[in-house]
C-alpha cells in the first residue's frame, strides 16, 4: 500500500497548496486597490446562478464518469465510478491537467491486476476521445462564428484561425498511428519496451477512432463532460449579471484552457490568466471576466477535488479485495503487470520487457475494432481486445 499512501499524501499536499493559493487570492483582492472592481463584481454575484453553476459542474463530472464506465466496461461499475472521480481529482490538482489523472488511474488499475498494455490503451482512449471532442468543438464554433451561425466576434483571426488549427490537429491525430507503428517496427529488436509503448499508443489512437466512428449514446458522456464545464463558466458570468454570447465564451474557454497542460499543479495562475485574457479578447469586460473565472475555478477545482479524494479513500479499501472483471478474467498472467506480493517485502516484482516477436505481433494486430459502449466490443472481436 506504500504506493497508494504516497499518492494520497500527494493529493493531500495539493489540497493544502490549493487552500494556501486561495487564501493568497482573497488577500490580494482585499489589499490591492486596483482589484477592488473585481471584488465589487464578486460581491454582486447572485446565489441562484452560482447554484446552477455548481449543478452544471456536477453534471460535467457525472458525464465523465458515465463515459469512463463505457470505456472500462470490464470493471465493476462502482469501481469504475470511483476511479473516474479519482482521475478527475488528480487532473484538477496535479500538473499537466488530465494527463496527471491518467498516471494515478494507471497505478490503481495495475494494482487491480489489469494488464499494463490494456491500461495504456484504454487510458489513452479516455484522454484522446475527450480531447477530440474539445478540438472538434474548437473547429465547429470557430467556423460557426466566422459565418455568423453563432453570436460573437467574427474576425478571421479569432474564428477561422483557431478552427483551422483544430482541423490540423485532427488530421495529425489520424496520421500518427501509421508513423508510430513504423517507428516501433524499426526498433523492435533493440528497444522492445519503447517499441511496445509506441505500439500501445498507436492502438489507443486507433481505438479512439473506432469509438468516434461508431458513436453510441454513451459517447454523450464525453460531450457532456466538456459542454457542462463550459456551461459552468457561462453561468458564472450570468451570476455576475453579464451574459456574453455562448459562442464567445466557448472560444475563450477552449483556447484559455490550453494552459492546463503546463506542469503547474492545478494550472493555478496559468489557466486563470489564460482564461481571463482570452475571454477579454472575445469581448468580455476584463473585470467581469476575472470575477467570473474566479467563481468558475473555485467550483471546477473543488467539486472534483473533494468528491475525488473521498473516492480515492474508498479505492484504497477496494485494493485489499480481489476484483473479478465482468465477462471473465483479465488476460493471462504473462501479459500483465502482475500485482507485487513477494514473500520478501524488499523484493518488487516487475514485468519483463516484451520480446521483439511480441512487439511485431502487436504491430500486425487489428486494434481498430467497433465498440458498443453499452456492452463493450462485439462478440466476434472481444477476444482480440486487451
Amino acid at each position: 500500500m506504500s504506493g497508494a499512501d504516497a499518492n494520497l499524501r500527494q493529493l493531500l499536499r495539493s489540497i493544502v497548496l490549493l487552500l494556501v493559493l486561495g487564501a493568497i487570492v482573497v488577500a490580494l483582492l482585499a489589499a490591492v486597490p486596483s482589484l477592488a472592481v473585481v471584488t465589487h463584481e464578486l460581491g454582486q454575484a447572485q446565489a441562484g446562478w452560482v447554484a446552477l453553476a455548481v449543478l452544471a459542474e456536477l453534471a460535467s463530472c457525472f458525464a465523465f464518469v458515465f463515459f469512463f464506465q463505457g470505456i472500462f466496461w470490464r470493471g465493476p461499475r462502482r469501481l469504475a465510478a470511483r476511479l473516474a472521480w479519482t482521475e478527475m481529482a488528480a487532473g484538477a490538482l496535479l500538473p499537466a491537467g488530465g494527463a496527471g489523472g491518467l498516471g494515478l488511474g494507471a497505478f490503481v488499475l495495475s494494482k487491480f491486476g489489469m494488464p499494463g498494455r490494456a491500461i495504456a490503451i484504454r487510458s489513452s482512449v479516455v484522454f484522446l476521445v475527450t480531447s477530440a471532442v474539445t478540438v472538434g468543438a474548437l473547429s465547429v464554433f470557430g467556423f460557426g462564428l466566422a459565418v455568423g451561425v453563432f453570436e460573437g466576434p467574427h474576425q478571421p483571426l479569432l474564428t477561422l484561425l483557431p478552427a483551422l488549427v483544430g482541423v490540423l490537429v485532427i488530421g495529425l491525430f489520424l496520421a500518427v498511428p501509421g508513423s508510430l507503428t513504423r517507428i516501433a517496427g524499426k526498433h523492435a529488436d533493440k528497444h522492445s519496451r519503447i517499441a511496445s509503448t509506441l505500439t500501445s499508443l498507436a492502438a489507443g489512437i486507433r481505438e479512439s477512432e473506432a469509438v468516434l466512428r461508431h458513436p453510441n449514446w454513451r459517447l454523450l458522456g464525453a460531450v457532456g463532460f466538456w459542454i457542462f464545464d463550459v456551461a459552468t463558466l457561462w453561468l458564472a458570468f450570468r451570476a455576475l449579471g453579464s451574459a456574453p454570447p455562448f459562442g464567445a465564451v466557448v472560444m475563450g474557454y477552449l483556447i484559455g484552457m490550453a494552459a492546463n497542460m503546463l506542469p503547474i499543479p492545478g494550472g493555478i495562475g496559468a489557466v486563470d490568466l489564460g482564461l481571463v485574457g482570452m475571454l477579454a479578447v472575445y469581448g468580455a469586460r476584463l473585470s467581469t471576466a476575472a470575477a467570473a473565472v474566479l467563481v468558475y475555478r473555485a467550483i471546477s477545482l473543488w467539486i472534483p477535488t473533494l468528491v475525488g479524494t473521498v473516492a480515492y479513500l474508498l479505492l484504497r479499501g477496494d485494493l485489499r479485495r480481489p476484483v473479478t472483471p465482468r465477462g471473465g478474467s483479465w488476460p493471462p498472467r504473462e501479459q500483465t503487470l502482475a500485482r507485487a506480493r513477494p514473500a520478501d517485502p524488499r523484493l518488487v516484482e516487475t514485468a519483463a520487457p516484451p520480446s521483439a516477436a511480441e512487439v511485431r505481433r502487436d504491430l500486425h494486430s487489428d486494434f481498430a475494432v467497433p465498440f458498443n459502449l453499452v456492452t463493450g466490443p462485439t462478440r466476434a472481436t472481444k477476444e482480440r481486445l486487451p
